[in-house]
């Protein structure tokens, strides 16, 4: 439940609530940081990423056998993309903006000022581990906050890694990573961040809902829902037989906004699943032992 920082040569655990403090002190020092820094820092962790490729591939495949070309498509690129698309936009986003005067405040000029909100809590799950702890943290960075990223107990693997990159890019006065179940996550919620940005369920997100409003914290919260699809008469069998297969099976299926149920016109019904079968073994594989180096894994018994 502790982490741990040095100071003067010294390595000292911190518990959230001193690492959480540690931040709130120096929150006003990264707020103050350039864009030049900022980006920086940003391109620290994308050559951490591609120098560490593999690392990150090996820890997914533990967690849940997530295949490499699976890593690399929805943790790795992901990441990448979202940094550059940072990076080449970030000194627009933090100018002022002027903006019009009423006629009551005649010879004055008003503008739009983009501030950083201070110490921002980053709650990743365990589907994309990587990419949904990473990606947060890229807008956190590009906003000058300070940040404290709790990943899920869920991949184990996968938050080590996390843990180690940022222990090895930063120091825990800024950005940290703090491992843990549940009791650490009720234990981060009970401080008053700035900013609490959360990826996960509907349930969970009640919860971390009702933490923030004890503290008035202000809270985006990413969560999934039901993703029909429709088949109708018209369609390409084979087109989206095909589609729906990679959007259904990719990451065994543990994706938000993955189909999770058909409309079927009935007078395309038996050759749209036969048409579906064939799309899953070209993807997977014929095999029925679950051997598939292709398929990822639900991540534990209980999912």
């Amino acid at each position: 439940m502790a982490t741990s920082t040095v100071i003067n040569n010294q390595t000292i655990e911190l518990h959230p609530e001193n690492l959480f403090y540690a931040q709130k002190l120096n929150k006003q020092q990264v707020r103050l940081s350039t864009a030049k820094q900022r980006i920086e820092k940003l391109n620290r962790i994308k050559a951490w990423v591609f120098n560490h490729r593999i690392d990150i591939q090996e820890a997914l495949f533990k967690d849940f056998k997530k295949p490499a070309s699976e890593t690399d498509n929805s943790e790795i690129m992901p990441v990448k993309m979202e940094i550059d698309h940072t990076i080449s936009h970030l000194k627009q986003w933090m100018q002022d903006k002027k903006v019009a005067t009423p006629f009551n405040l005649l010879g004055s000029s008003a503008y739009i000022m983009y501030e950083p909100k201070g110490v921002a809590l980053i709650i990743s799950p365990w589907n994309f581990p990587f990419n949904l702890a990473i990606c947060p943290l890229v807008s956190a960075i590009a906003a000058g906050c300070c940040a404290i990223i709790k990943p899920s107990e869920f991949t184990p693997h996968t938050s080590a890694l996390i843990s180690r990159m940022i222990q090895e890019l930063f120091n825990s006065n800024e950005i940290a990573v703090i491992e843990g179940d549940n009791q650490v996550a009720s234990t981060l919620l009970q401080l008053p961040f700035d900013h609490i940005f959360f990826t996960g369920s509907p349930a969970i997100g009640k919860v971390v809902m009702k933490a923030a409003a004890e503290h008035l914290t202000s809270i985006t919260l990413e969560l999934g829902g039901k993703s029909p699809v429709i088949v109708d008469e018209t369609a390409n069998i084979e087109d989206a037989a095909e589609k729906i297969a990679w959007g259904k099976f990719i990451n065994s299926g543990q994706t938000c906004v993955a189909p999770d149920y058909l409309f079927v016109h009935k007078d395309i019904e038996t050759a749209f699943l036969s048409q579906l079968k064939q799309s899953i073994i070209k993807l997977f594989g014929d095999s029925t032992t679950g051997k598939s180096a292709d398929y990822a894994r639900i991540v534990n018994n209980k999912h």
